[in-house]
């Protein structure tokens, strides 16, 4: 007769190893010839980047995961379980390994929530530019940077004039972001704000944009004084975007 289900031993746990993917193989097979032809072939369109930095984590990302390359066993701390597996380490390798850069992402975000950011109101802000000074990026990375602190000194000059406090201080977090859907060139920049500014006395203002037509204006002027100033634009070229009616720039 065949056996019970109550007599049938229940399956053990057992952790299957991700493996190579698909995005492992194309980095295996094909990212060295890419490195040595980027150069000649593509750098003129796309701009230069530090190769050798890339290729080192594209090294790493070839072994994530894999159990040759170095292992850590865990065990229950419970006394009554002392259940214990292995798990190899893992490449750390953030905006290619998908991952290492989700789990990265979602410990960033658990630190700004419960260390970081005050109990006090926020608000996310995009800024965007238009396409015709996007290029710009792409053979200058440092100029993400420079943005960066331009839209933080702008919203600090924003709230301080709003509540009319020239010693307000604030805060934001700003990060920018190369590109859009597809992996398009796209710059823009993503602010977590602090809606507000204290005083020196420590008083907290709660100063909320409702409306960015004024703040996008602003960033539109800053941003081509910038651009004169390092000399990438000419002054027609300010005068011109400065004239159309759809600026193309945008604080969201």
């Amino acid at each position: 007769m065949p056996a019970s289900s109550s007599t049938i031993p229940a399956a053990t746990p057992r952790y299957v190893p991700r493996g190579p993917n698909t995005l492992t193989h194309v980095f295996h097979d094909h990212f060295q010839d890419f490195a040595l032809s980027y150069d000649s072939l593509y750098a003129k369109d796309y701009g230069r980047f530090r190769l050798q930095r890339i290729s080192r984590v594209v090294a790493r990302f070839e072994t994530c995961g894999d159990y040759s390359k170095g292992i850590a066993r865990l065990q229950c701390s419970n006394p009554e379980c002392r259940f214990e597996y292995f798990r190899p380490f893992s490449c750390k390798g953030f905006y290619l390994c998908p991952s290492c850069s989700q789990k990265r992402t979602l410990l960033f975000a658990e630190y700004l929530d419960e260390h970081l950011l005050l109990q006090l109101p926020h608000r996310q802000f995009v800024f965007s530019i238009p396409k015709a000074l996007r290029i710009f990026f792409r053979h200058d990375q440092k100029l993400f940077g420079s943005v960066s602190y331009l839209i933080f000194s702008l919203l600090t000059q924003f709230y301080r004039l709003a509540a009319d406090s020239p010693l307000l201080k604030t805060s934001s977090i700003v990060a920018f972001q190369p590109f859009g859907d597809f992996l398009r060139a796209n710059a823009h920049w993503h602010a977590l704000v602090l809606e507000g500014g204290f005083t020196p006395d420590g008083r907290f203002l709660f100063l909320p944009i409702h409306d960015t037509q004024k703040l996008t204006e602003a960033f539109r002027r800053a941003l081509l004084k910038l651009f004169l100033s390092r000399g990438l634009i000419s002054e027609d070229f300010a005068t011109t975007l400065l004239c159309w009616k759809h600026s193309g720039f945008s604080v969201d």
